[in-house]
């Protein structure tokens, strides 16, 4: 998935400048991204600062699967422990 986000990223920033605000800050809203102090003083968001929020909403995505991944890889662990424990107690007896 993550993958997915940075394309989409990438293809936000090919567009002419009008076109990618706009859709810079619709993918930001998307993504959960705060997008106050972000403004110059004409009312235009700052680009470097949006593309910067919307990567760290995209990091923070990316962390969290990969605490799930963690998560099922202990278990998995664990559950292999135990049937080689098992296994071992069973062979003794």
């Amino acid at each position: 998935m993550t993958i997915f986000l940075q394309r989409k990223l990438q293809k936000i920033m090919k567009l002419d400048p009008k076109q990618r605000e706009t859709a810079l800050r619709e993918y930001a809203l998307e993504l959960g991204c705060s997008l106050s102090s972000s403004y110059t003083s004409n009312g235009k968001h700052l680009e470097a600062e949006m593309v910067k929020r919307i990567q760290e909403a995209m990091r923070i995505i990316r962390e969290s699967r990969l605490w799930w991944i963690a998560l099922v890889s202990a278990i998995a662990s664990a559950l292999s422990a135990l049937a080689a424990w098992f296994a071992v107690w069973k062979a003794s007896q």
